[in-house]
């Protein structure tokens, strides 16, 4: 029995497939072949091969009871889907040419066999529904749609086609530069742009006191597609947004100007204080006493470019603070649970997880460098 489809030039073959064959994939939703099949015996075979369901989806969809109007199919393009809200990026989808309503593959095809669309790992069109809004927001110049990404791991060619699409190998916070897993995201589509939701919600309209630019008040200014700048801390490229002062000239991500740290003064430079840093602030920073990588927590000065590993600097391994009983012993980054906040014991101000700090093991007392030590000497 051969097959006809529209968007390849020969006829399809309906095949069988069995468990053993792991290996051929379905050219529209990119899962792997079990079962029945259509494939192209003229191409290398396996290249053009459709899962039967997949192969006689229709190029247009007509389903009044889930959209009024008709949805074609169009090819090569990122979408928030409008059944499951994920952002989406396949060979094809389907689209209203009526209004702004999209379906990517795998929803198309749902609904055109009248499967529930609660399936899989579909959402219900109410949920997807809530969680698909839009908003004007002062980091963008254009309006931020509201979906879920998915990290797709698991997915090699799923992610493969999403990266090609996407013009990019990296997902990342255009707010945080951290990685996108599996969590409800702000996009802008046409200038490829990301944001955690929760970096769009806690993103100050201002930043005070920076510990890299105290002196002035520092503002957000989008940073239009193809545009960069340099960071003033952590010397990266800085796109989609910058926290800016009017008076100087300083650009800074959005991390690195809420970077939370403590100013620590040292003889082994005695010039300017030393702010604590860590891996999320500067990467591939080596300390100038050892000259080996500073890793995940290191002293810095921003003004000479002066970095030295905390283990690189005579700080007494243990400490005795004036508000507990017992010594505080010099200890790695740690976190003490999963909270997500943690906070200084002796001073009761949040601090990083990413900085060295002095800590009582018997009470769970910890302490900022700099407030164990007032000041330290060679």
């Amino acid at each position: 029995m051969e097959f006809k489809h529209f968007l390849h030039p020969h006829n399809l073959s309906f095949t069988e497939v069995g468990k053993e064959n792991d290996s051929m994939i379905c050219f529209l939703c990119l899962d792997i072949i079990n079962g029945p099949a259509y494939i192209c015996n003229i191409c290398d075979y396996g290249k053009f091969s459709l899962h039967k369901p997949c192969a006689e989806l229709p190029p247009q969809i007509q389903k009044e009871a889930f959209h009024p109007h008709p949805l074609r199919f169009t090819l090569g393009e990122v979408i928030v889907c409008d059944g499951c809200a994920k952002l989406w990026g396949g060979i094809i989808n389907y689209r209203c040419m009526d209004c702004a309503f999209n379906l990517d593959f795998r929803c198309a095809l749902a609904i055109s066999n009248d499967y529930e669309l609660a399936v899989a790992d579909h959402v219900s069109l109410q949920e997807a529904r809530r969680i698909k809004t839009t908003i004007h927001h002062f980091s963008h110049y254009h309006q931020l749609t509201r979906c879920k990404f998915s990290s797709m791991k698991t997915e090699t060619d799923v992610l493969y086609i999403f990266k090609k699409l996407w013009e990019s190998d990296e997902f990342k916070c255009m707010a945080c530069k951290q990685e996108l897993h599996g969590t409800l995201t702000y996009t802008c589509i046409p200038c490829r742009f990301l944001f955690h939701e929760s970096c769009i919600n806690d993103m100050p309209s201002q930043v005070l006191h920076s510990p890299f630019h105290p002196q002035h008040i520092l503002l957000p200014r989008p940073i239009r597609k193809g545009s960069s700048l340099k960071c003033s801390a952590c010397r990266d490229d800085v796109e989609g947004i910058s926290f800016c002062c009017n008076q100087y000239d300083i650009k800074l991500h959005v991390s690195c100007a809420k970077y939370r740290t403590r100013a620590i003064k040292h003889n082994c430079h005695p010039d300017h204080l030393l702010l604590h840093l860590g891996k999320s602030i500067m990467s591939e920073i080596f300390c100038k006493a050892c000259d080996k990588d500073c890793g995940d927590s290191f002293l810095g000065c921003i003004k000479c470019e002066f970095c030295i590993h905390v283990e690189c600097i005579p700080l007494p391994p243990s400490a005795q603070h004036k508000r507990h009983l017992h010594h505080l012993m010099l200890v790695n980054p740690f976190v003490e649970d999963d909270s997500g906040v943690y906070y200084c014991d002796a001073c009761e101000t949040e601090r990083n997880p990413e900085h060295h700090v002095y800590y009582c093991e018997e009470c769970k007392y910890i302490a900022h460098i700099g407030c164990a030590l007032s000041e330290v000497k060679h």
